[in-house]
């Protein structure tokens, strides 16, 4: 048996030296107009013994078979569809291949040896989790490079969009790529966030910009040679970085960049000959996908009441009026220090916010519409303060676009037809007309009113949230305006003594437990207390010491009548 020992060896380190010749560099879809000229395919030996490829073949993909050409340990090789057109353009030699071109699509890819077996086999793909045009291949003007010359090129997650620009632009597109030369990606299962490959008396890529924090792998696989950005050799740099005196490969040296700014760094061994390069450390760039914006920027619509933001991704700051109209969502408004108002929405998704009125909010979403109301989609919200003071409702005539979301008045208004006042289906519209526009007043399934007889008395001065159903589901949006009460006590009844103009109101100790006495020197006529569900808990007369001490714990609403004038504010019971 001894006698077939050499036999053996030899056949072993045949297949070794075979099975070390791989595919780690493709560029199948250049940024070109018309037949492309400039796809290549990068062999690389990965052995340590030179191989002759004469009879191998690609079988698939396209069709060469090689003539008399050895590649060398740790070299590499280009076989392209033009050569001249490649030369022209790329500046380095290359071997045409014999016919056909690679699919933009992806396809199988076949490197056969002399004997037939194939040694690399692969099916390339323009889909994820192979690299795609959205990270800049598939005619964007980036190759792909393999993680490692011995990783499975079948594996897309193997595959990466190449770092390093040639600076060669092509219709427009910066080409990327190292045909030739040691890949640019950092290696399968590195931390590094951008590795520089150092092989043939050069730093690939030479120059480099990364973000602050991030990691630089220099690895050197051929030679003797160091990195060196340390401040005695560079005194200028932010920071210095050094690998030690120059070592013969192979070696890697890992350095993280903390400040930011522009370095230099060489070889000492090969300074003189070129073997220098950069690192530009820049600051990160965080943009905000939710800039804040103002209510007030956000009401504008166009000739068909179409909003002008519709669709913007934004942050909007508002205090809460009103209470939550949809059961398993959100629904409700926000306004601004003057009043001026948006809607809030979630389909399905509270966001984990139970809606107080009072409460002060960061809501993040995207600006939408609905029959005309424009409101924000909410992603997020954040309480920002509690028991804010509300902007006393605004006096008006008519309803327009301009006080959508707003907190209303109409004045004077009487029932056109109580019977309209049902208390049934998901809410009922009543309309009320103080003799010379008609209002439609909307009562929503969530507030308590719907659950009461409606209001007696001859005229009222009703109070709500002005929303909008168009009559049209599509542009133009018109009409369609409601006013929504959002408590019993927002029907007031109107006499010719009291002045429905209402004035904010303060109250000390805020929190309670006792009791709470009015800061304002005004004569008390009546007070009344509500839950913030609109529930009365309380009527007194003439009297700015109020006893709460039965009260259960929570918030509340304080109404005070005055000769001329109705006074409100809110207080929290310990």
């Amino acid at each position: 048996m001894r006698r077939f020992l050499p036999i053996l060896l030899f056949l072993f380190a045949a297949l070794y030296a075979h099975s070390q010749i791989v595919i780690t560099e493709l560029s199948y879809n250049p940024p070109e107009d018309g037949t492309d000229s400039l796809e290549y395919i990068e062999l690389y030996n990965a052995g340590t013994q030179s191989v002759n490829l004469e009879g191998y073949k690609i079988t698939r993909g396209v069709t060469h078979t090689f003539g008399s050409a050895t590649i060398n340990a740790g070299e590499y090789m280009l076989v392209v569809v033009k050569s001249a057109a490649f030369e022209t353009v790329y500046g380095i030699s290359a071997m045409q291949w014999t016919s056909g071109a690679l699919s933009n699509g992806g396809e199988r890819i076949t490197l056969a040896d002399a004997a037939g077996t194939e040694i690399v086999d692969f099916t390339l793909s323009d889909m994820a989790p192979w690299p795609t045009i959205m990270e800049g291949t598939d005619g964007d003007g980036r190759s792909i490079e393999l993680c490692n010359p011995l990783a499975d090129p079948n594996d897309g997650n193997n595959w990466k969009v190449s770092e390093n620009d040639l600076m060669i632009v092509l219709n427009g597109k910066n080409i990327y790529g190292t045909p030739g030369a040691g890949n640019s990606i950092p290696p399968c299962g590195s931390s590094a966030d951008v590795t520089v490959i150092i092989t043939n008396n050069q730093f690939t890529p030479k120059d480099i910009t990364i973000n602050v924090g991030e990691t630089v792998r220099w690895d050197n696989t051929e030679g003797v040679h160091n990195v060196n950005g340390s401040l005695a050799t560079f005194p200028s740099n932010p920071e210095g970085f050094l690998s030690g005196v120059p070592a013969a490969a192979p070696w890697t040296f890992d350095y993280t960049f903390t400040k930011p700014g522009f370095y230099n760094y060489q070889c000492d061994l090969h300074a003189n000959g070129g073997m220098t390069g950069t690192v530009t450390v820049i600051e990160d760039v965080v943009i905000d996908e939710y800039p804040l914006r103002t209510i007030a920027s956000l009401k504008g619509v166009n000739g068909e009441g179409v909003a002008d933001s519709l669709g913007i991704k934004c942050t909007v700051e508002g205090v809460v009026y009103g209470i939550n109209v949809r059961q398993g969502g959100l629904q409700f408004t926000i306004q601004d220090n003057n009043g001026r108002g948006i809607g809030i929405f979630n389909a399905s998704n509270s966001l984990g916010y139970s809606v107080i009125e009072g409460d002060r909010l960061s809501v993040k979403g995207t600006v939408a519409q609905f029959r005309g109301l424009t409101q924000i989609n909410a992603d997020n919200i954040n309480v920002l303060a509690i028991d804010q003071s509300l902007v006393p409702a605004k006096v008006v005539t008519s309803f327009t676009e301009e006080n959508e979301s707003g907190l209303l008045t109409v004045q004077n208004v009487s029932f056109i037809d109580r019977s309209q006042w049902t208390g049934m289906g998901a809410g009922f519209n009543v309309d009320m007309t103080n003799g010379q526009t008609t209002f439609s007043i909307r009562i929503d399934n969530d507030v308590n009113l719907y659950t009461q007889p409606a209001p007696t008395g001859d005229k009222f001065n009703v109070t709500g949230l002005l929303s909008q159903f168009s009559i049209n589901a599509t542009p133009p949006l018109e009409g369609g305006y409601q006013l929504l009460p959002r408590y019993m006590n927002d029907f007031v009844l109107a006499t010719s003594t009291f002045d429905t103009e209402i004035f904010s109101l303060q109250v000390f100790p805020n929190p309670a437990s006792d009791y709470i006495q009015i800061t304002k020197d005004i004569q008390v006529e009546a007070i009344t207390i509500f839950r913030m569900d609109g529930t009365k808990v309380a009527d007194i007369l003439l009297s700015d010491k109020i006893a709460v001490n039965t009260l259960s714990a929570g918030n509340y609403q304080i109404i005070v009548k005055s000769k001329d004038a109705i006074y409100t504010g809110r207080f929290i019971k310990f």
